[in-house]
């Protein structure tokens, strides 16, 4: 599961500043740590030929393990591009990796393109002078390919990459214990719904709800982003000390003493239970997270189920708030490195690659973005031979749909000092009135600290 920090929001998937960090592990979600790094074949000469006598050729550094996808995306871009041939190189998602992407990038090494995961070191390349203004190109808007919450990843309002797959946060339901209790997949609901579900669905070997520390902010700041991607006020105050704050912690700590659907934080930090492997063996009805649980669900073998997998959004605060942006933004942004000899090329092979040419990454987790990408091909490959225990029409309204999508930019540091607070209030040290002003009070002193 993820750790206890808001990292919008996937992921999973996705990120920003501090907090997301996607493509961070080697194994089959297609994320970036662990395996053997560096190019699928050996690395090219300098970027340069050209075209017919010799086709041009282009490095494309990503963080994904090359039989997770990236592989057979290359293969099929140059199968039907012989005159821009495309090689992959593999760079591990950590400290060590991106210092040696960074490094590639200054120095003689072949990088025309390649995959920022987190927003801080985008941003830093992007200041550095690594990265092509891609507004350049006008035969692609990144907007509106990718809709609003593509302008997360704008540094002085321009595009430096294109932001190509998304994370959505959302909760995964048993379609058959909701049958059993005449309960509809919700299409939109707000807390108050949210927790009449879990209550209806937990019995006495069934949570209602099973979710990490994680996700208990996603609610609280879905409702401060709204259509700024912001969490201060109007004056530069920390906004986490309003009524929206306190009903998500009251909704909570009810849940888990009150109504008894959702199992006690302080249990679940001590007994460290694995979630997706709870929801799977039937022993909770709902689970908040990503779409990379679906590796689990789709893992049949090693977790056999026969109950009918469905998918609703992440709830709001109050069901009518119209100007609610969930968590899970845009990711994996692609920029073209300006040193290299053929931008127009590696612009041509973006354009691809987000509009249909990253299709076998699906497999591997990743939900694409653009508007114009084929999604039943996407959702076929990614649920390919267990179809039918999916509730399949509410996996595309959640994952492939139009839900305003955002990420907040929160520094670590204030989200570590946030994180104390949950465990507080949720753990009954705190009501949910002092934990609001305790989040406001540290957020509040790290802006300050920050703006000296």
């Amino acid at each position: 599961m993820k750790n206890r920090k808001w990292l919008a929001a996937g992921v999973a998937w996705s990120v920003v500043a501090s907090l997301m960090l996607v493509g961070c592990s080697g194994n089959g979600n297609g994320n970036g740590n662990g395996g053997t790094e560096g190019p699928a074949s050996s690395p090219s000469a300098k970027p340069g030929a050209t075209a017919n006598a010799d086709p041009i050729k282009l490095t494309f550094w990503g963080a994904v393990p090359v039989e997770n996808g990236p592989q057979t995306v290359v293969d099929n871009w140059n199968k039907e591009n012989p005159d821009i041939q495309v090689e992959y190189v593999r760079f591990v998602n950590d400290e060590a990796g991106n210092l040696k992407l960074d490094t590639a990038l200054v120095s003689s090494q072949p990088v025309d393109m390649y995959v920022s995961y987190d927003y801080s070191l985008y941003e830093k390349r992007v200041k550095a002078g690594n990265a092509l203004d891609v507004g350049e190109f006008t035969d692609f808007g990144v907007e509106e390919k990718m809709g609003e919450g593509a302008a997360l990843w704008k540094v002085d309002d321009k595009y430096y990459g294109v932001p190509t797959s998304k994370g959505p946060s959302f909760v995964w339901l048993n379609k058959d214990m909701l049958d059993a209790k005449g309960l509809p997949v919700p299409t939109e609901w707000g807390l108050d719904e949210f927790r009449e579900y879990a209550a209806k669905l937990k019995d006495d070997n069934v949570w209602g709800l099973a979710q990490s520390d994680y996700y208990f902010n996603v609610p609280i700041n879905g409702s401060m982003l709204k259509k700024s991607l912001t969490l201060t006020n109007p004056d530069g105050t920390s906004a986490f000390d309003n009524p929206l704050t306190v009903k998500t912690l009251q909704v909570y700590t009810d849940m888990m003493f009150t109504d008894k659907s959702l199992m006690p934080h302080t249990e679940q930090i001590t007994s460290k239970p694995a979630l997706d492997q709870m929801f799977v063996k039937g022993e909770t009805a709902m689970l908040f997270s990503t779409n990379q649980v679906f590796r689990t669900t789709n893992n049949m073998a090693e977790y056999p189920r026969t109950f009918k997998v469905a998918a609703a959004p992440a709830p709001r605060v109050n069901k009518d708030q119209s100007d609610y942006i969930n968590a899970g933004g845009l990711g994996d942004v692609i920029s073209i490195n300006p040193r290299t000899k053929h931008p127009e090329a590696a612009q041509k092979f973006i354009k691809w690659y987000a509009d249909s040419g990253m299709l076998p990454m699906a497999a591997g987790g990743r939900v694409p973005a653009s508007k114009d990408f084929p999604v039943d091909e996407a959702v076929a490959l990614m649920f390919k031979g267990v179809e039918d225990t999916y509730d399949l029409d509410s996996i595309k309204r959640v994952m492939f749909g139009d839900l305003p999508l955002g990420l907040s930019r929160l520094d670590r540091k204030t989200g570590s000092e946030q994180q104390a607070i949950y465990d507080n209030v949720f753990s009954r040290k705190l009501t949910p009135e002092e934990g609001a002003k305790e989040l406001a009070r540290v957020h509040n002193a790290n802006l300050k600290t920050s703006s000296q």
